[in-house]
């Protein structure tokens, strides 16, 4: 089956997708969603700090996925953002169609123009614009290997099961889904833990979880999924705590960074407080550690039944 008779596009999503001056806004100098639950801006300097994680997940999880996923002719990054992790999937796997989809295509055009003429993205990747909250622009069975990681910061905890469904739904028999998630990284920071809290507030606003993490196991058996397993790792501990800590910090800092206009926007904190907190936490944080635990779980689409 050619990959374009996977697509199946309405005319809605067609022009929810194409339509970029009603679904952005520009405050503080960063590109923000005008409507949903996504917490963070989507602009270059956020597509870094994502970029910067997917480093940091690879190291303290020992690669880009642990579902035992062999000789895969389709792969699938549910809300992709850069691109970054299709990317290394798609020179892993020359021989498999590797697809992601995102609700805005900006962090991929950066990462593109980061890479330039010499890194382009391999010629078995395939990027489109979709909205994960909808129906997955994809046939049933499509993919032999369906991933998503950190969903936990747009998607609503009552959506989970309408997403896990749609993955299931696009992932072949005997093929695996694989999720990411983190639980609340850990600090005896006050400055640090002050922006959490801040953070928070925003999390519940909008019925997002606290961590996915510990919920993706119930969440994988929910969606029907058999040989169900998950590792959990905390960064900032054991042989590579050094690295995992310059890692985590720099990264904890540039979402903080990125989330001031956010939390501003939403009248959660006034901006010269989250400022003053913005100047203590990297210094702080270097003094103090930090600790962040992330769950990676994966499942198998049971087989037809004879």
């Amino acid at each position: 089956m050619g990959l374009f008779n996977w697509f199946r596009r309405s005319s809605q999503d067609q022009r929810e997708s194409g339509d970029n001056s009603m679904r952005w806004s520009w405050f503080g100098g960063r590109r923000i969603l005008r409507f949903g639950s996504y917490i963070f801006p989507k602009d270059a300097a956020e597509g870094d700090r994502l970029d910067l994680q997917h480093h940091l997940l690879k190291l303290s999880l020992g690669g880009n996925y642990r579902a035992p996923v062999r000789q895969p002719r389709a792969i699938l990054d549910v809300a992709c953002g850069t691109g970054i992790w299709c990317r290394e999937l798609a020179q892993e796997f020359p021989n498999a169609q590797v697809t992601g989809f995102d609700i805005d295509s900006t962090p991929m055009d950066s990462s593109r123009k980061r890479l330039g003429p010499s890194g382009q993205f391999p010629a078995n990747f395939h990027f489109l614009e979709a909205n994960a909250l909808k129906p997955f622009p994809f046939e049933d069975a499509s993919f032999d290997f369906t991933h998503a990681r950190l969903l936990a910061g747009f998607l609503p905890i009552k959506q989970w099961p309408a997403v896990l469904a749609e993955m299931a739904r696009v992932t072949r028999p005997g093929g695996y889904i694989e999720l990411v998630e983190n639980e609340l990284p850990i600090s005896p920071s006050p400055a640090f833990n002050f922006l959490v809290g801040v953070s928070l507030q925003m999390l519940r606003k909008y019925g997002l979880y606290e961590g996915a993490g510990p919920h993706l196991i119930e969440h994988l058996r929910q969606a029907g999924l058999e040989r169900v397993q998950q590792r959990r790792v905390v960064l900032g501990t054991g042989r590579f705590a050094s690295r995992q800590q310059r890692l985590m910090i720099t990264d904890l800092v540039a979402g903080a960074e990125n989330f001031q206009p956010v939390a501003i926007r939403a009248g959660l904190v006034e901006e010269d407080k989250y400022s003053a907190a913005l100047a203590q936490d990297r210094d702080e944080l270097t003094k103090m550690g930090v600790t962040w635990a992330y769950t990676c779980a994966y499942g198998m689409k049971p087989l037809a039944r004879k």
